[in-house]
């Protein structure tokens, strides 16, 4: 599957709401193809599914300002399953 532009537009737009400190900044867009957790299948004696997934991974990064000047990286990063919903995002501290 290849990345859809209009709709990685459409999570920007979700992500600028939620975190507007990063509207503006254009993320790092990475593609990966994962499998099935063939552990976590056998556990539950489900059988795996021999599928094979694309998830997306946007990256953005901003530089800011701490209180005594100090600059400070802001990272987020969003994770999309194959049909360009957020399943998770993770942000620096």
């Amino acid at each position: 599957m290849m990345i859809d532009p209009k709709r990685i537009e459409k999570v920007k737009e979700e992500i600028f709401t939620r975190y507007p400190e990063f509207r503006g900044v254009e993320p790092k867009i990475s593609e990966k193809t994962v499998r099935p957790q063939e552990a976590i299948y056998a556990k539950l004696d489900m059988g795996v599914p021999k599928q094979l997934k694309n998830i997306y991974r946007l990256k953005f990064e901003r530089t800011v300002r701490a209180a005594d000047e100090t600059p400070i990286e802001r990272i987020l990063l969003v994770t999309l399953d194959e049909n360009f919903e957020i399943v998770k995002i993770v942000e620096s501290r």
